[in-house]
């Protein structure tokens, strides 16, 4: 799946993605009934609609940006999420068929089999992709709970606090803690949320707890932190909700010495460039987890630049990774993580 989409055919999808959606969805929920009726839907109807919509909306930069190679990823991904519904084969059967019906039933050839063709290669693999959705959802099952997960879950910060203060007292940097505590710790309790082993409550509790725990970290350290000489913006790029990872890199970034201000979410690429101006920023730090908000990212990154060129842009998460070649050749720079992050500046100084 690494042939380069025509352009012809991704401005086919994207002009008929309205239609393609209802199909997709009508659809869905024909096969969604007649799988309740034999026992295999395992996936709510609202959640099989609106994992499809995501789906589709991938599949837009997907296919503009000729990405084909990250569809295998995304497919893992949402494997994983319905095999841990119990209907794993059928559910993700279901969305791939019904996308490569709707194309071909709504877009004309050449362009639908340009399109459906690589829906087709991962139809063809499912046995291979749900085998491995299966045992990532074992492993993760398996995993022993760790007391830090566990006070968070419960919405405990005291009890989170002292987890924290256990490891510094080992002699753990707060840096580090970002890294190998916080950021793993919010990573489990996502996915025990994604793979219904935790309540939508104790998401809710565990996500205020994070807030409370890593923005009362930077206080800790700031009686002995050096003078900031560089500053940094951190975001997500519009559209992207994932504002704890925002969080723990403001704090990681205020531990390492930058002076870090956390722009949050929801902020239009304009104002994010904007920002990195008015505040004369050295460093624009950026958040995409899904690959489906990639031209977000890209338009951010031109709006930083257009306002701010001397401001180096890094970018991290799910998405940019899928997307590493494309963002890097508009200069922004793709992170595995914090560490690497900071790496790779300092390496660019």
């Amino acid at each position: 799946m690494t042939a380069a989409l025509s352009a012809a055919a991704a401005r086919e999808f994207v002009a008929w993605f309205p239609q393609l959606l209802a199909l997709v969805q009508q659809r869905l929920e024909v096969e969604w009934q007649y799988h309740r009726r034999t026992g295999l839907a395992g996936t709510a109807l609202a959640e099989l609609r609106e994992y499809a919509e995501s789906f589709g909306r991938t599949l837009k930069v997907v296919f503009r940006h000729s990405l084909l190679d990250a569809l295998r990823e995304e497919a893992n991904w949402t494997a994983a999420v319905f095999a841990a519904r119990g209907s794993g084969e059928a559910s993700l059967a279901a969305l791939l068929e019904s996308w490569i019906v709707a194309i071909q039933g709504v877009i004309k050839p050449p362009e639908c089999n340009e399109l459906s063709a690589p829906l087709r290669v991962l139809h063809q693999d499912l046995p291979g992709i749900i085998a491995h959705a299966q045992g990532y959802v074992r492993a993760a099952a398996a995993a022993p709970d760790s007391p830090l997960v566990a006070a968070l879950l419960r919405g405990d910060v005291q009890g989170a606090r002292e987890v924290v203060a256990g490891l510094v007292d080992d002699g753990r940097p707060l840096d580090r803690l970002i890294i190998d505590a916080i950021l793993p710790a919010m990573a489990e309790i996502g996915w025990r949320w994604e793979l219904h082993r935790a309540q939508i409550y104790q998401e809710h509790l565990a996500t205020e707890a994070v807030r409370a725990v890593v923005a009362g970290m930077v206080p800790a350290q700031a009686s002995t932190r050096s003078q900031p000489r560089r500053t940094a913006l951190v975001s997500c790029v519009p559209g992207d909700r994932h504002d704890l990872v925002a969080l723990a890199l403001w704090a990681y970034l205020e531990m390492r010495g930058w002076s870090a201000r956390n722009l949050g979410t929801s902020l239009p690429a304009e104002q994010i460039g904007r920002a990195a101006a008015d505040l004369a920023a050295d460093a624009v730090f950026l958040v995409l987890t899904l690959l489906s908000q990639l031209d977000e990212a890209l338009e951010t990154v031109a709006a930083v630049g257009e306002r701010r060129a001397e401001a180096r842009i890094v970018i991290g998460g799910r998405g940019a990774a899928a997307a590493r070649a494309l963002l890097e050749s508009t200069g922004a720079i793709v992170a595995r993580d914090f560490d690497e992050a900071c790496q790779r500046l300092d390496g660019g100084r």
